[in-house]
């Protein structure tokens, strides 16, 4: 049987028999995954976590943390790969379908809390078909001052549909507000952008802004899959304004991602090629 993730919003390779449901907080993505020889498989990826910016999919395998193959590593140790102090930078290899993906993402305060079926039935005085906006609504309540929701979970999968029955083993999984997820994925029109801009991209170049120096920066365009259509690393660069000439003339019209990584920061634009 597959392992469920209990610890939902980032990895605990736990057993359904040995469901946790010890509240905790901790440095992470935002996924719930189960762990293998190969490496870890995501079952969810939380609204709006750092894993959703950076754009991690539900079937994903994630096969190398930080340059660590997670074949190498036994699965009950996985998990200490993936979290991490709140803001450090994590570098993934993904595995989708025959694709392999690189992702950045930042780590950011994550809290995971219980989430009692009976306390949720007596608020709304019924115990199925409860609505999900009804559950994401009473989980609201439940979030400590400084955080925001993410999502619900049960038995370690997100709660994305309309609830029959209510059941055991649900946490709400928040986000705390004044941690730096803002310097996490940050998009062009971020009201808070503190070291630098992507500021257009069309089929010739990419063109950002860097508020100071970065000692290393690289350029990354993604389509719609997630997968690397074309990737150019920039050495170390100074502050200010930077055209990329890219090689997006040949590419077909959809819808692409920029990625623009500068130092600690990482930015990203969605655009569309027609």
């Amino acid at each position: 049987m597959k392992k469920l993730i209990s610890s939902i919003a980032i990895l605990a390779a736990l057993n359904t028999a040995a469901i946790a449901q010890t509240p905790e907080s901790f440095g992470g993505l935002g996924i719930s995954v189960y762990s293998g020889k190969k490496g870890a498989s995501v079952a969810s990826v939380l609204p709006n976590s750092p894993a959703a910016q950076a754009g991690l999919q539900p079937g994903d395998v994630i096969i190398s943390v930080n340059g660590t193959p997670l074949s190498t590593v036994a699965p009950e140790n996985q998990i200490s790969l993936l979290r991490g102090s709140t803001g450090s930078s994590v570098a993934l290899q993904v595995s989708r379908g025959s694709e392999s993906i690189s992702l950045l993402a930042k780590r950011a305060y994550i809290s995971v809390q219980n989430l009692e079926s009976q306390d949720v039935s007596a608020w709304f005085g019924k115990s199925k078909n409860l609505t999900l906006e009804e559950l994401n609504y009473f989980a609201s309540q439940k979030v400590s001052e400084g955080y925001k929701l993410l999502g619900v979970m049960q038995k370690g999968f997100l709660v994305d549909s309309d609830i029959e029955q209510l059941g055991q083993h649900m946490q709400h999984i928040s986000l705390k507000k004044d941690a730096p997820q803002e310097d996490v994925i940050m998009s062009a029109h971020s009201p808070n952008v503190p070291k630098g801009t992507l500021n257009f991209v069309n089929r010739n170049s990419i063109s950002f802004s860097l508020v100071k120096e970065a000692n290393f920066a690289r350029v990354t365009v993604l389509n719609a899959k997630g997968a690397t259509v074309w990737q150019k690393n920039l050495g170390k660069l100074p502050a200010g304004d930077r055209d990329v000439a890219w090689g997006g003339a040949n590419l077909p019209a959809g819808s692409y991602q920029a990625r623009l990584e500068a130092g600690s920061t990482v930015l990203t634009q969605k655009f569309e090629l027609r």
